[in-house]
Order: structure tokens, then sequence, then C-alpha cells
């Protein structure tokens, strides 16, 4: 078992930080360029674990890879020409991984198993399974956990309505519809993160949106051989409560996504009195950047209702970290989604701030939060998650004793550089 040791110390979060790129984007950024059989330049792609997970797994099918100067090159088989794998898919701890290749794989003409670590092994893929199979999909998983077996199967048109809270399920219907035999009709009930959208538009011509409707076209025509990576919110996110939360902070985050279904906890930490602004604003293959701009701030308590929670996946164990050391009380509501992550992400975010001396508390699936003034430190455990391994060490710079972080290594998932990146604001 990893442990990483934060001795107390004093944090100001001044100057510039450069965060790596977005996660999200870097998934779809490989997937898309596997459907031009010329070269693809990739540039800013986060090389984290999740990312390499859709890296090897599409290089099982085909697809072919090169770097040079720090951006990435890809040689795909088009859509309709994968080759089926000699053996079962490893997506690692990617749910992204999985969940997007169920719905690529779904309706090519070869079988496909796909399979993942301990901890992806437990998370839901039935969610993704039943829209797929009422487009024509042919899948079969382990008692709705992976591994998953996609048999070949003709993907139809038609219409179908989504109604899952996740990007990833509708990003899945997208690509298998793809493959199609004709035009698919995607209704939205509710609103998620629009990555897929906004890159198929900027790479294709196979896609048109009007308000939350998606029309599909099968065989992707690529009208673009770049893809570039805005650098990832959720990653800043961090950093950006780090200087809230730290007195004499000033922090310059470049270039980061601002893309309106990814900032919503932008939106929540001003209404807590956070002084953030977007500076040197700029579209980046169709995602809007922006720097942020943050200064130290005294916070408030907040109430965060169920329907805003789609748009804050990801920031949830942050912004709970602000809210504990915030003026008064907070709440937020509607969590469920959130015991599907890399851990039950309710339960790891009240035990481990609980640890350090925050007053929180989980009511179903609910979290209530009093404010307090400070931490008292302690050993705490990530779950093997990274969003809670970075949770801690942001807590720690509020830790009256030191913090100790079982399982850190986590991290690599989505931020390898998280703690070099961190240890820069160290002051003593």
């Amino acid at each position: 078992m990893s442990e990483y040791l934060i001795e107390k110390s004093k944090y100001i979060f001044s100057g510039e930080l450069k965060v790596p790129g977005d996660k999200s984007i870097s998934h779809r950024a490989v997937i898309l360029s596997t459907f031009n059989k010329d070269m693809t330049k990739i540039t800013n792609l986060l090389l984290s674990d999740d990312v390499k997970s859709t890296m090897y797994a599409v290089g099982s099918i085909g697809v072919m890879f090169a770097e040079n100067n720090g951006k990435i090159f890809t040689r795909g088989t088009g859509i309709r020409e994968y080759l089926e794998s000699p053996e079962t898919i490893d997506c690692g701890n990617s749910g992204t991984t999985a969940r997007l290749l169920t719905g690529l794989l779904s309706g090519q003409n070869f079988k496909s198993v796909l399979d993942g670590d301990k901890s992806l092994r437990l998370r839901p893929m039935d969610r993704v399974k039943e829209p797929l199979e009422k487009i024509g999909a042919n899948i079969s998983t382990n008692n709705g956990n992976m591994p998953i077996t996609i048999n070949p199967s003709k993907i139809n048109g038609g219409n179908i309505k989504i109604t899952s809270p996740s990007a990833q399920v509708k990003s899945a219907v997208i690509l298998a519809g793809l493959t199609g035999d004709s035009e698919l009709n995607i209704e939205l009930e509710i609103e998620t993160r629009n990555h897929t959208e906004i890159m198929l538009n900027n790479f294709t011509e196979n896609i048109k949106i009007n308000g939350n409707k998606i029309l599909i076209t099968p065989d992707p025509k690529i009208i673009n051989d770049t893809i570039d990576v805005p650098n990832d919110p959720s990653s800043a996110a961090f950093f950006i409560i780090g200087a809230l939360l730290n007195v004499n902070s000033h922090l310059i985050l470049s270039q980061v996504c601002i893309n309106p279904s990814r900032v919503k906890f932008i939106d929540i930490l001003k209404e807590m009195g956070g002084d953030i602004s977007f500076e040197n604003k700029g579209i980046l293959s169709g995602e809007p950047v922006a720097d942020i701009v943050v200064k130290s701030s005294s916070l408030k308590g907040i109430n965060i209702s169920k329907n805003d929670i789609p748009k804050l996946i990801d920031e949830i164990p942050v912004i709970a970290l602000a809210m504990s050391l915030a003026q008064g009380d907070s709440k937020i509501e509607g969590l469920n989604e959130l015991r599907f992550k890399e851990s039950d992400r309710i339960t790891s975010i009240v035990s481990q701030l609980s640890i350090l001396g925050a007053n929180i508390k989980n009511i179903g699936d609910d979290i209530e939060i009093s404010g307090v003034e400070e931490f008292k430190g302690g050993l705490c455990d990530s779950f093997n998650d990274h969003r809670i391994a970075m949770m801690i060490a942001i807590a720690s710079t509020r830790c009256k004793n030191d913090v100790k972080i079982s399982n850190y290594n986590c991290v690599d998932i989505s931020y390898p550089n998280f703690f070099e990146s961190f240890t820069k604001f160290k002051k003593d």
C-alpha cells in the first residue's frame, strides 16, 4: 500500500499553472481519430492511465499511434474496418473506455469482450447496454457488470430517447449510431456534458444538433485532421479551491475548457463568495477556453439541488471540501450517481473529510455540512479514487497537523504530476 505524507505547512496558491489536458475530451479525441484512415494529429492529449486504457483498447482493434514532440499521431482504420481483437480488451480502471467502446463496437461484424480491473468490475454497465439494445445491439454482461460481451449486430436508425443523466451513455449511443444502417434521431431528457457532440461536429459532417435533439448520420466523413485538447477544468477545480481557501493566493490557470456543461462548479463557488474570473477567452477545436483567475476568498455555505448534479459530478468531492471550510451550513442533494464512480464517492467524501475534522454527514443520497474554521489532519484513504486523493491533498493545506494519504498513486488516472504541481505552492 502506497502512502504520501503531507507535513503541516503554509500554502499560497499564486502564480501560473497549466493543468493537464482534459480527460473526457482526450478519451473522445482518441476514439474519434480512429474514424480517419489518414493521419490525425492530437495536441495536448492527457497521457494518464485512463486515457492510455482507451489507446491500448483501440490499438487492439487495429489503430496505430506515434508520438513526436509532445503530439500524438493516430492512424485509424475507419469505423467499419476495425480488426477483431484476438483477446479480451482490457479497459483498466476506465469506465469511459468501457462504455464508449461498448457503443463503438456494437455495430461491428465481429465479437468483442471488454473487461477491467477489480474496481471497474463493480461499476454498472447495464445502463449503457439497455439503450444500445433498443437500436439493435446484442450485448451481454455479468449480472450488469463486466466483463461485457458484444456480439456482431447491425445498428438500426430511427428514434431513441435517452433518459440517463450520463454523458457516457449518450456518447455510446452516438458512436453506435455512426456504425448504423440509417440516420438515428436521439432525444435527450437530461442535459449532460456535450464534448462528444462538439468534437464530432468539429471533426466530421455526421451530426446535427437542434436543442435537445441530435441527428446522427452513419459513416463519418472527416473534415479536420487535427484535434486540440484544452486543459481540464475538473483537474483545475482542486487548485481553484486551494487558492480560494488559502490567504494571499492569486492563481492563474491557463487555457482551461470553460464549456458550460463543465464549469457549473465555478458558478457554485462564485455564489459561495469566490473571487473567480475568466480572461483571454477563445475557442479550441470547438470548445470554449479561457485563463481562470482565482483569488483567496471568504466562502459561505450554499445548497445545491439534485438538478445541478449532472454538471458537477466530478467536482463534488472538492466542492464538499470548500463547503466544509465555509461559513454556515451547506447541503448537496441527489448524489446517487456518485455511488457508481471509482469509489462510492458519497461514502468516500464523508468518511475522509470526517477523519480530517469536518462536520459532515450523509443522509440517504444527500450530504449535509456545517463549516468549521480548520481541520486537524490524520491518516486518510483515497479508496483508489483519484478525485478523493486530490481532495485530501488540498484539504491538508488547512490542517493543524500532518496528513497521510494511503493509495495516493491513483492520481495517475487523471493527473499524473498532481503532487509535483501541488508541492510548488508549499511555502515553508
